[in-house]
């Protein structure tokens, strides 16, 4: 039985991550902020190594690497503090970029809790350690970060095994890139969940619903004075399927696998965050 449900993880996990289409979040940070999966009381520290491999499609075919390390820390029953730290590989036709992306810092508080239910805020910071300018005659898909200075804001209810949450990421404003000098539009973020232990396994589909606020602006490239204008299409719906398989190995350690697919994309992504595929695959450790 056991070898089934790995089999048919494994079959959803490459279909979903093979499908046309363009699977992200925003993601400019408001996803990866609250809403963390099965983290119990009494586990103080823990520790994530993910590694996630995606590609833009063939317009830019640009190839991406990416490496986070994140940690949650219990400061007290109901309240964690919140760190991800994301090292960055893009790598195109034109060139081939690393660096250290945006760092995100959060702290979640349970504001309601009972046996059943609870209820929990979440607020945090993405900060512009990424160098949008890392190499600065490239556009903005292939730097490691967005340049900007971020808040995030998120709120999530769980009933038993369901979940819904909103999330608000207020963006920080122009970027310094030399091809665009992006500035982004505020992100709102309605999503749901509802998980499926089984066998020793824990199976969390989870529906994204990401609505850009307003149009990207970036600088107008035929004017001959520093102008901005809006980019048409950069800021419809988007909403994301995204499924994430985990499997305890013992009390300590666990193993993850993620895979995304869109019901509905955005057309335009000046921001360098679209992405044709994204798999992922990680470890978590608790820490005593």
């Amino acid at each position: 039985m056991r070898t089934i449900i790995i089999g048919l993880g494994i079959t959803l996990f490459f279909l979903f991550s093979s499908m046309p289409g363009f699977a992200q979040c925003s993601d400019a940070g408001a996803c990866q902020l609250g809403h963390f999966v099965n983290e119990n009381d009494g586990e103080n520290f823990k520790l994530s190594l993910t590694y996630k491999n995606a590609y833009s499609g063939k317009d830019d075919d640009v190839s991406f690497h990416s490496f986070h390390l994140t940690a949650h820390y219990d400061l007290f029953k109901g309240s964690t503090v919140s760190m991800l730290f994301p090292y960055n590989i893009q790598s195109g036709p034109v060139s081939s970029v690393d660096g250290l992306g945006d760092l995100i810092l959060g702290w979640s508080q349970k504001l309601i809790e009972d046996e059943t239910s609870s209820l929990t805020a979440s607020l945090g910071i993405k900060l512009a350690t990424g160098d949008e300018n890392k190499e600065s005659s490239l556009s903005q898909i292939y730097q490691p970060g967005l340049g900007s200075n971020d808040l995030i804001f998120t709120i999530d209810y769980s009933y038993e095994r369901f979940s819904i949450g909103a999330g608000y990421q207020l963006a920080g404003g122009r970027n310094d890139n030399e091809v665009i000098r992006l500035k982004r539009g505020d992100d709102l973020i309605i999503r749901t969940s509802y998980f499926f232990p089984f066998d020793g396994f824990t199976l969390l589909p989870q529906l994204l619903l990401i609505k850009r606020l307003s149009k990207s602006s970036i600088l107008d490239q035929n004017s001959l004075s520093e102008n901005f204008i809006d980019v048409d299409k950069s800021d419809p719906v988007q909403i994301n399927l995204q499924v994430e398989l985990q499997y305890p190995l013992n009390e300590d350690f666990a193993l993850f696998t993620e895979a995304a697919v869109p019901f509905l994309k955005r057309e335009v992504n000046v921001d360098g965050l679209t992405r044709a595929y994204t798999i992922s695959a990680g470890l978590r450790v608790v820490v005593n």
